[in-house]
């Protein structure tokens, strides 16, 4: 038995290599993907094209209503 002294932390050192790999290429073919800046009085909504629509990334503002407001949820489809 060993015991390994370090400042990093253990989720660095005994990381799944093979799952790192396939989110590093997961995250290759996301960025073949065409994106579009929707902006919004307070902010804006990135959105991802998906044949003629688009589908909502993520949203920053910094109005705290917009995160409620059910056609800006990641997720939702728009025109």
């Amino acid at each position: 038995m060993s015991i390994l002294y370090t400042v990093v932390p253990l989720e660095r050192i005994y990381v799944d290599h093979k799952a790192k790999e396939l989110e590093i290429k997961q995250s290759v073919k996301e960025a073949n993907y065409e994106y579009k800046d929707v902006q919004l009085k307070h902010g804006r909504v990135v959105a991802r094209r998906d044949g003629d629509n688009y589908v909502v990334q993520k949203i920053n503002s910094t109005d705290m209503s917009d995160y409620l407001k059910d056609e800006y949820t990641p997720g939702k489809t728009i025109q």
